[in-house]
């Protein structure tokens, strides 16, 4: 999903739209018809900004478990990374 998509969701907004996710403020507002109630650019590009680094969240979630000891096959085993 990309992030914009899952701004709109944290934002709690239904969507639709065609074709890839608006990547600046143009682009946006020639899309936001298909938003209910469309937020601004500017409160979709904040929610973008406040989602979490998945990549990050998965290095630290790893990092944890060799903390507690588990060695890279075990890690692999447990999450098939």
């Amino acid at each position: 999903m990309a992030k914009f998509d899952e701004a709109l969701v944290k934002l709690e907004k239904t969507f639709f739209y065609k074709g890839n996710p608006p990547t600046n403020e143009s682009e946006y507002n020639a899309m936001k018809d298909g938003i209910d109630n469309p937020p601004t650019w500017s409160e979709v590009q904040t929610a973008i900004n406040n989602l979490p680094d998945k990549d990050a969240l998965k290095a630290s979630g790893k990092q944890k478990l060799k903390d507690l000891g588990l060695d890279d096959e075990e890690i692999k085993a447990l999450i098939g990374v």
